[in-house]
């Protein structure tokens, strides 16, 4: 017996090894969750702000394309409008011109 009462001692002491470890084991295991769930919990927040952040710049660019269509077409507009105007300096330099080749004294013309 006393054979048997000394492997079961041995037994014993590795098993309370065994469990001392595990003790162990499982209190970093613990930490390490509390860390990851604080963890999870924070990337969570910053994944809501992310969102509203990118729902904000998505209306922005939205905002801004519909402006820089406006600013376009106004551009196209005095665009126009500026070929318009330089025609018809073009054209008055001509009749100027022609008066002046003509000898008319615009002041005369005025009078």
């Amino acid at each position: 017996m006393s054979k048997q009462s000394s492997i079961l001692r041995k037994q014993y002491a590795f098993l309370l090894a065994k469990s001392t470890e595990m003790r162990k084991q499982s209190g970093i295991l613990r930490k390490q969750y509390a860390f990851l769930l604080a963890e999870s919990t924070e990337m969570r927040k910053q994944s809501g702000i992310l969102r509203k952040q990118y729902a904000f710049l998505l209306a922005e660019s939205t905002e801004m394309r519909k402006q820089s269509g406006i600013l376009r077409k106004q551009y196209a507009f005095l665009l126009a409008k500026s070929t318009e105007i330089r025609k018809q300096s073009g054209i008055l330099l001509i009749e100027i011109d022609l008066i002046s080749i003509c000898g008319f004294d615009l002041f005369e013309l005025q009078l």
